[in-house]
């Protein structure tokens, strides 16, 4: 069964990282409610916990979030972002 996500918590470092990149905590959730595809993230130092989201904001915005699983399956928490790289938009495409 595919990872699922209600929601999307921020903690106060990642708001940090994502304004340094000038993308808003509202954008960074919508990603989420919006066609995304979410993958392992091979930088990850412990496999299988955090994940790669990349997606588009409702403006079109094309973000790639990494993401940590919580104790809840179907929340999870943002640790950084960035605009989507060509590579990882090619992933929306599938």
């Amino acid at each position: 069964m595919p990872d699922a996500i209600a929601e999307l918590l921020v903690t106060e470092a990642a708001i940090d990282k994502l304004g340094a990149r000038g993308i808003p905590t509202h954008d960074a959730r919508q990603v989420a409610r919006n066609d995304h595809v979410l993958v392992r993230n091979p930088h990850a130092a412990a496999p299988g916990k955090r994940r790669l989201l990349v997606g588009h904001t409702d403006g079109g915005r094309a973000l790639t979030l990494v993401v940590e699983r919580t104790l809840d399956p179907t929340t999870w928490l943002i640790v950084t972002g960035w605009d989507s790289a060509p590579r990882e938009r090619k992933l929306l495409e599938r």
